[in-house]
């Protein structure tokens, strides 16, 4: 913004310094009160913009701010979706193990089961 301020001023004087230079045809007074209308017209667009750019700057300051609490409240939920992740992984393997051994005893008392129905065909013969 500085730099942009610079070059507007630089350009100003150089209008001045061309005017002074080429010695126009009107006279002093209302050069200067010409040129004194031009600097007062490029300084209050600059203000303009300025006031503008400070405007969207809040805006986005805002934006970020708005963005950062989401984010954070992102990373809160994820953090505790990841925690209930791992306990369901943990339920799972567990379960996973007792079904194993049901099904170990289930083919145990079945074999039993066969055996003694085996034993029984024998002694009813």
């Amino acid at each position: 913004m500085i730099e942009f301020i610079t070059g507007a001023v630089l350009g100003a004087g150089g209008m001045v310094a061309k005017d002074l230079l080429l010695g126009g045809k009107q006279s002093d007074t209302d050069r200067q009160q010409r040129q004194t209308e031009q600097l007062l017209s490029e300084n209050e667009k600059l203000r303009n913009r300025n006031r503008e750019a400070e405007r969207r700057i809040e805006d986005l300051m805002a934006e970020i701010q708005k963005l950062t609490r989401k984010a954070k409240d992102r990373a809160v939920s994820t953090d505790d979706l990841e925690d209930e992740l791992a306990d369901a992984k943990r339920k799972i393997t567990k379960l996973q193990q007792q079904n194993d051994d049901l099904m170990r005893k289930v083919q145990e008392y079945k074999s039993a089961c066969d055996s003694y129905e085996q034993e029984l065909s024998q002694l009813k013969r």
